[in-house]
């Protein structure tokens, strides 16, 4: 009967439901598109974005039902033009940062290519825990982003 115990007792922990979030890995070409058929207005950019002194690290309470919070940030980088990322950014984005349970987007680190909603006087840029709007800055994703913002193939690759 001993051995019965920690069987059971292991079964019984096997028993319980996983609990885990699966996001599909975002593309340039998605993430575009997605913002297209938006009525908002996006700004395509390239840079970092940088949280402002005082800021919070994450949202508080529960850790298993978090609430979604919203970072102050500066961005520094360029924005999009028909010649490419080559026009000067430095501007104030706010960042929302969006939870789903335990889970919860976060500030982009490193330098990442952007699309930064316009609302009325200022910046924002949405992340929840699987985010689209902010890709690192890799060849592929800036190539990617220039094409979809020159009215070139934009099609997701399969």
């Amino acid at each position: 009967m001993f051995r019965a115990i920690p069987a059971a007792l292991a079964a019984a922990l096997l028993a319980q439901p996983a609990a885990a979030l699966s996001c599909l890995a975002p593309t340039m070409q998605g993430s575009f598109q997605a913002a297209s058929d938006s009525e908002a207005t996006y700004v395509l950019a390239r840079g970092i974005f940088a949280p402002l002194p005082d800021q919070p690290e994450g949202p508080e309470g529960d850790p298993n039902d978090k609430q979604d919070y919203s970072v102050e940030t500066l961005f520094t980088g360029q924005v999009a033009s028909a010649q490419g990322f080559v026009q000067p950014a430095r501007t104030a984005v706010t960042i929302e940062i969006g939870c789903e349970a335990a889970w919860c987007g976060a500030v982009p680190e490193g330098e990442v290519v952007a699309l930064i909603e316009r609302r009325e006087d200022r910046f924002v840029l949405e992340q929840g825990p699987c985010p689209r709007f902010a890709l690192t800055a890799t060849d592929e994703v800036v190539n990617a982003a220039l094409a979809c913002a020159r009215g070139e193939a934009c099609e997701a690759p399969e």
